[in-house]
């Protein structure tokens, strides 16, 4: 799993909290078919994976490659997670499948926007890359 920074944000003297994540790819697998036109099919399926740190606000979280691209949908976190809870809230998942008709090369995730329920945003790096597809 990778951790991204705990951390609350301050605008006019209020905290406002989003959500800070710990992030995985989980059961990943990979597999090559033949189609009925005799074409290779590339099938990729894995699990991304979001647990948010006790303390962290709800909102969403949107992971991102060393640019500060968008690599997948965002992630809704619904709810707070409760400073007093002793394990992170979640999991949040997320099926991926993808199929191509050549290898597809894997892209990093170094680090996520995290955006709270008021629309405040930060990007936390993650502590180590997640490969995707």
């Amino acid at each position: 799993m990778a951790l991204g920074g705990c951390g609350n944000f301050f605008a006019d003297g209020v905290i406002l909290g989003g959500p800070t994540v710990l992030a995985s790819r989980e059961n990943f697998s990979f597999q090559t078919e033949t189609d009925q036109n005799n074409n290779t099919v590339y099938t990729y399926s894995y699990q991304i994976v979001l647990y948010a740190l006790p303390g962290s606000g709800a909102g969403t979280v949107i992971l991102l490659d060393a640019s500060e691209n968008q690599l997948e949908a965002p992630f809704l976190i619904p709810e707070s997670c409760p400073p007093s809870n002793p394990d992170p809230c979640g999991p949040y998942t997320r099926e991926v499948v993808k199929k191509s008709f050549a290898p597809l090369t894997p892209v990093q995730a170094v680090k996520y926007r995290t955006i709270s329920a008021n629309g405040q945003s930060k990007v936390v790096p993650l502590n180590a890359p997640i490969e995707l597809y």
